[in-house]
């Protein structure tokens, strides 16, 4: 019966050198007082290659200062929404991390853990990104245990760093253009329901709408700080009864139901409606008409944090602020239009 699992010691055995060696050669450790040859080096990796010998990643990293790898945790809150800004963070991070000077290999935690349980891996890691969010549990562990780790959108404890989108200011530039192009009915659909948890975003848009509403003297419309449970009702109560002629929405996926919405109801963007929405250029690009979008720079998210990672691990980095904010831009496209 065949075996299940290669062990160092099947290639070992096959290039007829010791355990120790094959460690020392795919790991990597040539130096500090230990050479080999190179035709020894090249039938250990030939004889791993027949093999297909996988090193265990927990025997391994116990053994090891630094695994080279990165682990990101919540996934599972993160990814699991059709989308989701959090998989462009994710791509340019790991671009970042692998093109870096020390090669990193990342793993994303999709799993749904309970609150009182960890959500760091068996093996041992060199830092870890957060997506928006992780148990308390997880943090603590963290902070005690002194691994590097930088928060994308949400909260760092003391040692870690956060980067986020300054929504504040993209809600501001968002309402300030449509003022600027005739508007002065302008509402704000919320986000869906689907939200599991109030993240800040929710709170600094709503909060920014009132603020900038008011300092340009407007009145905001009713419904602000309610879910966008139905796009039509949204349409039919602000458009259709009240004249409204701008919305902005929480994120793109309540902008593309706007859109729907509206063509259901046979309100034209940009000539009845002009709509506007937070997200990132990736999603903006694939939405028919093309709307109009606060980009929240989801790139420039992932490429920060990752850099912030990699500066903690390699150079022992530790800032005097832990927060960094990325600005937002306004990028225009054919869903918005001044009034005539």
């Amino acid at each position: 019966m065949a075996k299940a699992v290669t062990t160092l010691g099947d290639v070992a055995e096959m290039a007829g050198v010791s355990k120790s060696t094959v460690s020392r050669i795919l790991n990597n450790k040539i130096g500090n007082g230990f050479s080999v040859k190179d035709d020894i080096r090249k039938r250990v990796i030939e004889a791993a290659r027949k093999l297909n010998y996988k090193p265990n990643l927990i025997a391994q990293s116990l053994c090891l200062q630094k695994s080279r790898m990165i682990h990101i945790v919540g996934g599972h809150h993160a990814l699991s929404d059709l989308g989701n800004i959090y998989q462009t963070v994710v791509n340019n991070a790991i671009r970042v991390l692998e093109s870096s000077e020390h090669v990193f290999d990342v793993t994303v935690d999709m799993s749904n853990h309970q609150p009182n349980v960890s959500e760091l891996p068996a093996w041992r890691i060199d830092g870890v990104i957060i997506l928006a969010k992780t148990s308390d549990v997880t943090l603590n562990e963290l902070e005690q245990n002194g691994t590097p780790y930088v928060v994308v959108n949400g909260p760092a404890g003391p040692s870690g760093v956060s980067v986020v989108p300054d929504d504040l200011g993209g809600m501001k530039l968002a309402i300030e253009y449509l003022y600027e192009n005739g508007h002065r009915k302008i509402a704000y659909a919320n986000a869906p329901p689907v939200h599991l948890f109030k993240h800040k975003s929710i709170i600094d848009r709503q909060q920014s709408y009132l603020d900038t509403m008011t300092k340009l003297g407007l009145k905001p419309v009713g419904g602000f700080d309610q879910w966008l449970e139905s796009p039509e009702d949204f349409l039919e109560q602000n458009v259709l009864k009240n004249d409204i002629t701008a919305v902005v929405a929480y994120g793109h996926m309540g902008g593309l139901n706007l859109l729907q919405a509206s063509h259901k109801l046979n309100i034209k963007v940009p000539e009845h409606l002009s709509l506007l929405c937070f997200c990132d250029e990736f999603a903006a690009g694939v939405l028919s008409p093309k709307l109009s979008f606060i980009d929240i720079r989801s790139l420039a998210l992932g490429e920060k944090s990752a850099e912030l990672l990699l500066d903690k691990i390699e150079k022992k980095q530790n800032y005097t602020q832990n927060k960094f904010v990325i600005q937002e831009r306004l990028i225009l496209r054919s869903s918005t239009a001044k009034i005539k």
